[in-house]
Parts: structure tokens; C-alpha cells; sequence
């Protein structure tokens, strides 16, 4: 996963079409517009999402920000519009501060007590990131059950390693 940044872009109030056309080109010019979902512009950093700002701001047209993790193309999401998007690159984004995501410790606990803790967080689990090794697999619950994750894993003497920026 990849820590992005999408930024809304609104239309300005009583401003004729070219001056739309206007700031699209100036952004062009000056930031490096990874994605784009409708009106949300995606970005790799902060230097990118902080010029897009300045643009934004100063044409009166800055929406939301929001903090975006960029999906790798394997990813599996059950109820994708729950917690993100596809942008029109066809990228899968997931909004970072609605979801968590962790993987399963191999070290701790036996393999029957990991795949009965994953049977029981099943209902909560929104996705997963498969890895060649199944102890390597990344799943993504809402931020708000992480406790509830852990709680299930102590239950079945596993532990969690939750992703960290």
C-alpha cells in the first residue's frame, strides 16, 4: 500500500468555463497529477498535494483533502464503495483514515488457532492483499474494529502487526 493524498477540486462560483480551463492547465504545469477520480485529484506527496493546494486555493476552487492509500493491483475488496474507489486509471484507493489493515503473526500461535481467529474476523474483514505466503497477507477491516480484531486475536492466542505509514 501506498500512502497518496486526492484533493477536491469544486467549481468556482460565477466563473465562466475558461477560467476552469485555466487552472486545469496551470495544474498541469506545475503538479504532477498522478490519478483522478471525477473531481477528486490524487497525488504522491506532499510537495505535489501542497502546490495543488496553493493552485486550488487561489482559484477559489479547493475542495476536501483526503488521505488515500493506493491499493496494489492484486488487492480483493468485497465492498469497495464502502471504504473507497477505482479511479478512471482503473487504480484501487481505499480512504486511510476508514481503514486498518494487519496481517497475522506465523510466530505466535499454532495455524489452526490463526485460521479460526480469521474465520471469526471474516465478517469484519472488507478485503485482503494476498502475498506468496498466506502469513504475509494483508487484510483490511473499518479502522473503527481494530479493537475488536485484537480482541479475537488474544482470544485465540495470536497476535496482529497492524500497517504503520
Amino acid at each position: 500500500m501506498k500512502r497518496m493524498f486526492g484533493i477536491e477540486m469544486q467549481q468556482a462560483p460565477g466563473k465562466l468555463p475558461g477560467f476552469y480551463a485555466q487552472v486545469i492547465h496551470k495544474i498541469g504545469d506545475h503538479v504532477n497529477v498522478y490519478d483522478r477520480d471525477e473531481q477528486l485529484l490524487i497525488v504522491e506527496n506532499e510537495q505535489e498535494r501542497d502546490k495543488l493546494i496553493e493552485i486550488l486555493e487561489k482559484a477559489s476552487m479547493l475542495g476536501e483533502e483526503f488521505p488515500l492509500w493506493l491499493l496494489p493491483a492484486n488487492a480483493e475488496m468485497a465492498d469497495l464503495d464502502a471504504v473507497g474507489f477505482e479511479s478512471q486509471d482503473g487504480h484501487l484507493y481505499v480512504y486511510a483514515d476508514r481503514v486498518a489493515a494487519f496481517t497475522l503473526d506465523p510466530a505466535i500461535g499454532a495455524e489452526r488457532d490463526r485460521w479460526a481467529a480469521l474465520e471469526q474476523m471474516k465478517e469484519s474483514i472488507l478485503g485482503r492483499i494476498p502475498a506468496a505466503a498466506a502469513s504475509d497477507t494483508w487484510y483490511l477491516i473499518d479502522s473503527e474494529q481494530d479493537q475488536l480484531m485484537l480482541g479475537i486475536a488474544k482470544a485465540y492466542g495470536v497476535q496482529l502487526h497492524f500497517f504503520a505509514e
